[in-house]
């Protein structure tokens, strides 16, 4: 084969029919899972499974994506590949080793080290910024989990000073296994959280609320719970998980195997998933547009809040405003292109149903207060919605990301149809650029 790291794409302008303007798509290919999101050094790199010569899933590689600002990507070669690395390549994550916890540092660069595989987890180390990677100890497995097991996630404790690992495993159960470590290679078995919901993909955040922190658990489908790690375990008082992104989440649906990026200053959570359902002549599959996750105290307790990227800035064009616009008992259509953002602040105390029509029905319940089934109580009678509107994709954030939706839904116009009576107090419509350069 080729020299590796290889290219194997053609050229592409990325305006092929269906194809995102604004979210991540592989140049070429098939993409699923987000692996291994970090910044290190002014980048943002983005992994992800990928099978380079397909348009479906087979033969997992990790592709390789950077971005100096979140939004612009730009595809990188292969970073792993079954012919080069051992094991199956399948799901994981990956850290900045800043301290050089693991000694594998050679050079100026700190080692970048990802994990990956099933029913035990191989380690992949970069040590020129996490363009290449090699294999570490020849792809001995690093901790076997019992029952099948895979998407290993690794974490950093500032309060022990070690390192966790979280592993999905089906050991007598849907669970997770957790691990720790000092160095990042050897690591002691610490617990397991056996969970019914809990299924692939789990990841452990800490997140600042309250002037202090907490510790989020979730699993490929968004489904978390919050609670406190000890050092070696997960613990919580939660008897039920709540959702990051409220649609019926699978794999290969609107929303899927969403993971944080590491290394991020400042204490910021930025997470992006896998959108699946987009696919067009050369690419299947993209990936979510980047939200900042925070977790807030609400009347109903602790939840994390999803908001779009402020970054999202670099991608705004000409705009349109209306004010104290009324829709009652009716429609009332509006100018919309095929990649654009929408933000209303709405008064629904005599709205019956509110929906908005941009390809996909986006439906508020006033009898209810849900928004396509998720709980938004209105706030002095108002709600607020904010829309991405992209040529296949749509994502929808109520109340300023108290709700998170993530959908594939072509654009067909854009319509606002009330039972009862909506008053639109406030509607910024805004145009938004292609991320391709």
């Amino acid at each position: 084969m080729e020299d590796f790291p290889y290219f194997p794409y053609p050229d592409t302008d990325y305006q092929e029919p269906g194809r995102g303007q604004f979210h991540f798509s592989t140049r070429a290919g098939w993409m699923n899972d987000v692996n291994a999101p970090l910044y290190y050094r002014g980048v943002y790199h983005l992994y992800y499974q990928h099978n380079p010569s397909s348009l479906v899933w087979d033969t997992m590689h990790w592709g390789h994506a950077t971005s100096t600002d979140l939004v612009h990507w730009t595809q990188q070669p292969i970073a792993l590949d079954p012919k080069i690395h051992p094991g199956d390549l399948w799901s994981g994550g990956g850290v900045v080793d800043t301290g050089n916890a693991s000694g594998l540092k050679a050079g100026d660069d700190d080692p970048i080290v990802v994990y990956s595989g099933t029913n035990g987890v191989t380690v992949f180390y970069s040590l020129d910024g996490g363009a290449t990677f090699t294999a570490y100890a020849d792809g001995k497995k690093v901790v076997t989990p019992g029952g099948t097991s895979r998407d290993p996630k690794v974490f950093r404790d500032p309060v022990s000073g070690h390192w966790g690992m979280v592993v999905w495993s089906d050991e007598g159960g849907n669970g997770a296994d957790f691990y720790t470590s000092a160095n990042l290679l050897d690591w002691t078995f610490g617990s397991r959280y056996p969970a019914a919901w809990l299924f692939e993909c789990p990841n452990m955040i800490r997140m600042p609320v309250d002037g202090g922190h907490r510790w989020v658990l979730h699993d490929g489908g968004g489904n978390y719970l919050v609670g406190d790690w000890d050092g070696t375990a997960f613990h919580t008082d939660w008897t039920a998980p709540q959702k990051i992104n409220q649609t019926e989440t699978h794999a290969g649906g609107g929303y899927y195997a969403g993971l944080t990026f590491e290394n991020l200053p400042d204490d910021r959570i930025v997470s992006m998933a896998w959108q699946g359902e987009n696919k067009g002549s050369i690419w299947t599959g993209n990936a979510s547009f980047p939200v900042d996750l925070t977790l807030r105290r609400t009347d109903d307790g602790l939840r994390v809040f999803s908001t779009p990227i402020p970054e999202l800035e670099l991608l705004r064009g000409e705009a349109q405003t209306w004010e104290n616009l009324t829709v009652e008992d009716g429609t009332r259509r509006l100018p919309a292109t095929d990649t654009y953002e929408l933000e209303a602040t709405i008064d629904v105390r005599d709205a019956r149903r509110l929906t908005v029509r941009t390809g996909r029905d986006i439906v508020y319940d006033g009898e209810q207060q849900t928004l396509d089934g998720a709980t938004l109580r209105p706030v002095d009678g108002r709600i607020r919605l904010h829309l991405l509107v992209d040529r296949d994709q749509l994502d929808v954030f109520g109340n300023n990301g108290a709700a998170y939706q993530s959908y594939n839904a072509r654009p067909g116009g854009l319509e606002l149809i009330a039972e009862g009576q909506a008053v639109v107090e406030a509607l910024t419509i805004c145009r938004l650029g292609s991320i391709w350069r």
